[in-house]
């Protein structure tokens, strides 16, 4: 499988609504914003990759999370996984 960008926009358009979803934001946040810049601690990481990792059918772990901190580059974690 070949990631291509608009596979990894669409991936990360569809975390950025799980990332409002858990913080409970009126608006999607920007791809590029950081979780914990927006309000994500260590609780709604969990129930934000719990989510990521049910509705996308890969498994994300909170360290994916915070290693990788935006929507962006999770996305690529993603998108690498279900590849492999």
């Amino acid at each position: 499988m070949e990631i291509t960008t608009q596979d990894a926009q669409e991936i990360a358009g569809k975390i950025a609504v799980v990332f409002q979803e858990v913080l409970g934001a009126t608006d999607v946040p920007d791809t590029d914003s950081g979780f914990l810049d927006i309000g994500g601690d260590s609780l709604t990481a969990a129930r934000a990759v719990s989510l990521i990792s049910s509705r996308l059918g890969v498994r994300i772990t909170v360290r994916d999370l915070f290693r990788q901190r935006n929507a962006d580059s999770l996305a690529l974690v993603v998108l690498r996984r279900l590849a492999a």
